[in-house]
């Protein structure tokens, strides 16, 4: 008989390990001390730490920029054009006719380095 009552108990153990407990319904207490630990916890999103915001100052004193409004000298560097010159001084090289007008006898086959000439 004790035989049997073993043979009982693991049926019965089997069985609930197989096709599990058929007391789904009933609650279970619940502590909220306790953390789930089935899921993993959701990683915040990277957000970097906040710059603070630097005014911006503007300086009302004229520089050497103005000079690339035109009036002025130029010395001329290794690889200059005259239509290179006009871009960068008038913001357009077509300009660069209004510098041979300033400059009798400059041409742009006659452009040499170190020459320095001048800017309307």
């Amino acid at each position: 008989m004790t035989r049997a009552l073993i043979t009982t108990a693991a049926l019965s153990a089997m069985t609930i390990g197989v096709f599990g407990c058929n007391n789904k319904s009933a609650s279970i207490p619940t502590n909220s001390s306790v953390a789930d630990v089935s899921a993993p916890a959701p990683t915040p999103a990277y957000q970097p730490a906040p710059q603070p915001v630097q005014p911006i100052a503007y300086d009302s004193t004229p520089t050497a920029s103005a000079s690339a409004l035109g009036n002025g000298n130029y010395t001329v560097k290794r690889g200059d054009t005259l239509y290179g010159i006009a871009r960068s001084r008038y913001g357009d090289g077509k300009q660069w006719t209004k510098i041979t007008q300033a400059n009798p006898g400059l041409k742009p086959e006659t452009l040499k380095v170190g020459q320095t000439i001048t800017l309307p």
